[in-house]
């Protein structure tokens, strides 16, 4: 009986062994996840959809924003994740970032005088910039992404076997990158010409793989799945054909991707083209729309789809596959590795990164101190990713150069009406070179051209490695006043100007310094137009200048948060005196402060103050030397040049809102501000009149500077509309 059951076992274990033999293995699944600028994060849908109905997808491939959510996939990541991912990313600061509050205060000064976004370089003739955006914030995102994957010899030892796809512009083709740094080749495959600078790696300038293979199913053909599929969130072009330059050249791009797009997709085994229609290339911020039309075209594909599920076991074994492949932590630095720094920066980037060695990486606070290193102003982005050599684990620092700069041109146009009915216009540029006489040295050479034209040239030069400076300057110049009676140009009196002056200063922090020095002058002043009565002189000028700067502030236009303060005193030993005239700038002693501060109380809500002050000490100045309102929040009813005096004294309260954004790479917030404005221009105490003014302003970011629209009306019945573009805030 004991063999006879022996027998029959061992027959029962042999036919379920050959039950089990006889079972196919479960189909592996390849996804190629096309681009598509914002239009990819639906692919976030259609990997949340596979997840629920246990598709594995056991290789991908992606091209530009396919590329980012296929290698954040590639990573371990599960949708809900690449769902956080996309929605807690700051769109905002991702496109529009700007190293200002990085800045040291003589590049904020620089950025205050041309606020424009456009960033020319000298390199090689004049050269505007490689592209609308420096790519910072997204290297840093991709960092954050990839940063645990450091030293793979392939992306095949991904969690999920990966491939990035660009275009290599030197050769003209199209390159598959497979190993190498995941952030890097995430980097490439999302460079949009004109829209973020090309990635240079290996020799290769690569771009964006969408030319060349949109959706490539054929990159994934090639690695062997035993079905393919294609991901297209390219949108169908309309009918209609735009027959301007930019709409021909644009068709004609997309023509030329749809016909590669085709061909790639021969490789693909079935194709999920997901409805994006009323989404745009720059929709970011509409991640959850996305994701759920991503989720609805898989779903209409479901019994398509449904063949390549695995059973809960196949499903449970490639999940906690995938998951003992992922990387989580990061070993602490021993080293720092500076990749394409000056040695002119080596010491700044080291002192500023010594604190990241022989501790666990902090990733925020990293990114802080490389954001503040962009701040030089040098380098088109600032990256990192660990490294493994002899020396142990280490923290390799990458600098882009910029390929245009330096030297800089900065170009502003400045536009603002002094009075209801006059304009005051100004085209302007700035050379900047640095180093030009030792390391650290700056050479400034700037002109404006229309109203008040000037030229001049200044020279900045430290003082070995203290931080004492020294600079030089040489300007001529020509300003004209205005005398403003009921909104209406009375007089024009014209001052011109050539001087020499030489400071010393001390670098008190990035954001702060002092200076002082004498300036020696030749000064003519006359009248252009209007009362003959004001004074006419010419002669020279001996003037001691003592000057205190400090910026805090995140921006030139709108500052989210900051103090910005200036001081500045003067004494006048000699001047021309006017024959007859009652006022002297001889023997004069002014002093003059003036500031802001801004707060955020909500992402959408800020408030600010503006205070200014001056005062000539019981001295009478000419007209050229006194103070005056009319400015942007300095009792702006009032026409620049309608109160002049000898002492002023102003209190700004006011707010922002955000009502909106300029598209992305054109621009930035939109506000609606108010604010209310209490002060006095005057002569003596006894004509010290406090007026009270309310203002209110439409403000625009834009990338030639912000545009001012607004209103003033004061307590007294006194009123002004303001218009502006370029610099018109003091």
């Amino acid at each position: 009986m004991r063999a006879i059951t022996a027998i029959l076992s061992a027959l029962a274990l042999h036919a379920a062994a050959g039950i089990c033999a006889a079972q196919p293995p479960r189909p592996t699944v390849g996804v190629a996840f096309g681009g598509g600028s914002a239009r990819g994060i639906a692919h976030i849908g259609v990997i949340q959809w596979f997840e629920e109905n246990h598709i594995p997808i056991d290789i991908a491939a992606g091209t530009s924003m396919g590329g980012l959510v296929g290698g954040a996939f590639a990573t371990g990541m599960s949708a809900a994740e690449l769902r956080t991912l996309i929605t807690s990313t700051d769109w905002d600061a991702m496109f529009g970032s700007s190293s200002f509050e990085y800045k040291n205060v003589r590049r904020k000064e620089d950025a205050r005088t041309y606020p424009s976004r456009l960033e020319f370089g000298l390199r090689r003739g004049i050269v505007p910039p490689a592209s609308l955006n420096d790519g910072q914030q997204v290297d840093f995102l991709l960092a954050r992404i990839g940063s645990a994957y450091y030293g793979l010899k392939s992306f095949d030892e991904l969690p999920t076997p990966f491939r990035a796809v660009a275009v290599d512009l030197r050769a003209g083709e199209k390159v598959i990158i497979d190993s190498g740094s995941l952030a890097s080749a995430l980097r490439a495959t999302m460079s949009l010409p004109g829209v973020f600078p090309p990635v240079e790696l290996d020799g290769r300038v690569l771009v964006d793989g969408g030319a060349l293979d949109n959706v490539p199913a054929d990159v994934v053909r090639a690695l062997k799945p035993s079905v393919v599929i294609a991901v297209d969130v390219g949108q169908t072009p309309d009918d209609e054909v735009d027959y301007s330059m930019f709409g021909l050249i644009g068709r004609t791009v997309d023509a030329m991707m749809r016909a590669s797009t085709r061909q790639a997709l021969l490789a693909a085994d079935m194709t999920l083209a997901i409805d994006v229609e009323g989404f745009g290339s720059l929709d970011w911020r509409r991640a959850d729309e996305l994701i759920a039309r991503g989720y609805q075209a898989a779903e209409k594909r479901r019994d398509d789809l449904l063949k390549y599920r695995a059973s809960d076991a196949d499903w449970q074994s490639w999940v906690t596959a995938r998951e003992s492949r992922r990387r989580r932590e990061l070993p602490p630095p021993s080293f720092l590795d500076l990749q394409g720094v000056e040695p002119a920066d080596a010491v700044i980037v080291r002192r500023a990164l010594e604190r990241h060695l022989n501790v666990p990486v902090n990733i925020p606070l990293l990114e802080e101190d490389l954001t503040a290193l962009t701040g030089l102003d040098r380098y088109q982005s600032i990256t990192w990713q660990m490294v493994t050599t002899a020396q142990g684990n280490g923290l390799a620092v990458r600098a882009s150069q910029k390929t245009y700069a330096p030297p800089f041109l900065m170009l502003g146009l400045n536009i603002e009406n002094t009075t209801s009915e006059s304009f005051r216009v100004q085209l302007a540029g700035r050379y900047l070179a640095f180093d030009k006489l030792g390391a650290g040295s700056e050479l400034r050479i700037e002109a404006g051209l229309g109203a008040d034209p000037q030229i001049g040239a200044s020279l900045y030069e430290p003082l070995r490695r203290t931080p004492l400076f020294a600079r030089f300057r040489a300007a001529a110049t020509r300003k004209t006043f205005n005398f403003v009676n009921e909104d209406t140009v009375i007089a024009q009196y014209r001052e011109q100007r050539q001087a020499l002056d030489t400071d010393l200063g001390i670098n008190l922090s990035r954001e702060s310094e002092v200076t002082g020095g004498f300036e020696f002058a030749h000064v003519e002043d006359e009248v252009r137009a209007g009362d003959p009565s004001l004074p006419e002189l010419s002669g020279k000028e001996v003037r001691f200048n003592l000057k205190w700067t400090m910026d805090q502030q995140d921006s030139p236009v709108i500052p989210s948060r900051g103090t910005r303060a200036i001081f500045r005193f003067s004494q006048t030993f000699t001047s021309p005196d006017a024959i007859g005239a009652e006022r002297s700038n001889n023997n004069l002693t002014q002093a003059e402060t003036a500031g802001s501060w801004f707060h955020t109380l909500n992402p959408k809500t800020r408030v600010f103050s503006v205070f200014a002050a001056g005062t000539s000490f019981g001295d009478t100045p000419l007209p050229t030397r006194q103070f005056t309102a009319g400015y942007p929040y300095l009792l702006d009813a009032f026409a620049v040049g309608e109160e002049r005096g000898d002492h002023y004294a102003v209190l700004t309260l006011g707010g922002f809102r955000t009502i909106g954004r300029l598209p992305d790479f054109v621009g930035g917030p939109m506000y609606l501000g108010a604010w209310f404005q209490n002060g006095s221009v005057f002569d003596t105490d006894e004509n010290a009149d406090l007026r009270s003014q309310l203002g209110f302003g439409f403000v625009a970011d834009t990338i030639v500077g912000p545009v001012l629209l607004g209103t003033s009306v004061g307590f007294d019945g006194v009123w002004r509309v303001t218009f502006g573009v370029g610099r018109i805030f003091r």
